[in-house]
C-alpha cells in the first residue's frame, strides 16, 4: 500500500501537532511529492529519520542540529540539507527561532529528474554524501525558494492533466540549481579541484560505476577499464571513502534494484533480468544481504 505524503511526513519525520506558534501547519503535498512548512522547537520525530523516499530541508530561519551515525553537526540557516543514505540520520533537534521548508519526494521521481546531470556530477557524488548540507548565500536562497514556491503552486493544481510532468520539470530546475551551487563551492576549493579532475582515477571509477552497475558488478571490470589493479583501486578509495569498490558497487545496485522495485509493473524477475543476474535466486540472496528482507518483502512493504 503507497502512503500519500501526508501520512508518510507524519508518521516518518514531523510530529502530528500544530506549530509552535499555535498555527496550523502550511502543507500541500499528493502521492509523488509533499511540501511541508516547520517553525519552532520539538518538530521533529525522536529516534531514527525513515529515508524511503528523497527528502530535503530548506533552513530558512534559526539552526537545526542532527545526528549522523557517531557525530553531531549544527546547522545554521541559510543552508540547504539533503537526508542521503547511507547515513543513518537520527534525532533532529530545532531551535526557538527555527524555519524551515521540508521536501519529500517518491525516490523514482526524483531519480527520474536528476538523470540528465547524472554523468556530470558523477565525479563530486561520494564527496556530498559525506556532508550534505549546503551552506547558501542570499542569492541562492531566494533562487531556490522560487524553485519550491513554483513546486507548491504545481501541486496545487488538481486538474492539471499534465501534473506529473510538471512536477517533474520544476523537481529537475531545483536539482540543477542546487548542484550548480555544490559544483560552484567545490571548484572554489583547489585542493579538491587538483584530486578530483576528471582524468583522475576515482572521478572516472564513480562514473563508471553510476553508469553501469546494473550490467557489471565486479570490481575487476571496473578496475580493468580504468588499467588499474581491483586491489589498488579498492584502497584508494578505502582511503578516502572509507568504502571498498565492492561496497560502493553494491550500494549503487541496491539503489537501483530499490527503484525497479517500486515500480508495480516490474516483478522480482523482471528486476533480476534488468539488473543482469544469473537468475532470481541470486538477486533475492544479494539484496536479502545488504537489505535484510527479499525483495519480495520490500514491495510489499513499499
Amino acid at each position: 500500500m503507497r502512503y500519500k505524503m501526508k501520512e508518510y511526513a507524519f508518521t516518518k519525520w514531523l510530529v502530528p501537532t500544530l506549530q509552535a506558534d499555535g498555527t496550523e501547519r502550511d502543507m500541500v503535498y499528493n502521492e509523488q511529492m509533499g511540501i511541508f512548512t516547520v517553525r519552532g522547537e520539538n518538530q521533529f520525530q525522536k529516534g531514527s529519520i525513515d529515508t524511503q523516499h528523497t527528502v530535503s530541508l530548506l533552513v530558512l530561519k534559526g539552526e537545526i542540529s542532527i545526528q549522523t551515525n557517531d557525530k553531531r553537526t549544527v546547522i545554521p540557516a541559510p543552508s540547504y540539507i539533503e537526508f542521503i543514505e547511507p547515513h543513518q540520520w537520527s534525532d533532529l533537534k530545532t531551535n526557538r527561532d527555527f524555519e524551515g521548508c521540508l521536501l519529500i519526494t517518491r525516490r523514482e521521481i526524483f531519480l527520474q529528474a536528476a538523470e540528465c546531470i547524472r554523468s556530470k556530477v558523477a565525479a563530486y557524488v561520494y564527496r556530498h554524501v559525506l556532508e550534505p548540507f549546503i551552506p547558501l548565500e542570499k542569492q541562492d536562497l531566494l533562487r531556490i525558494q522560487s524553485h519550491i514556491d513554483m513546486l507548491r503552486h504545481t501541486l496545487q493544481q488538481k486538474e492539471n492533466h499534465f501534473l506529473l510532468e510538471m512536477l517533474e520539470n520544476t523537481l529537475r530546475s531545483l536539482i540543477l540549481e542546487v548542484w550548480n551551487i555544490i559544483l560552484r563551492m567545490y571548484k572554489q576549493e583547489n585542493e579538491f579541484e587538483h584530486s578530483f579532475r576528471w582524468k583522475d582515477t576515482l572521478p572516472r571509477f564513480l562514473y563508471l560505476m553510476h553508469t553501469n552497475c546494473r550490467y557489471h558488478h565486479t570490481v575487476k571490470w571496473y578496475a580493468d577499464q580504468l588499467y588499474v589493479s581491483p586491489d589498488a583501486l579498492s584502497a584508494k578509495l578505502k582511503k578516502l571513502y572509507g568504502k571498498t569498490a565492492n561496497q560502493l558497487i553494491s550500494e549503487s545496485l541496491i539503489e537501483e534494484a530499490k527503484v525497479c522495485l517500486l515500480n508495480p509493473a516490474n516483478s522480482v524477475q523482471d528486476v533480476a533480468e534488468k539488473l543482469c543476474f544469473s537468475d532470481q535466486a541470486s538477486f533475492s540472496k544479494f539484496f536479502k544481504r545488504y537489505c535484510g528482507m527479499s525483495p519480495g518483502q520490500f514491495k510489499k512493504q513499499a
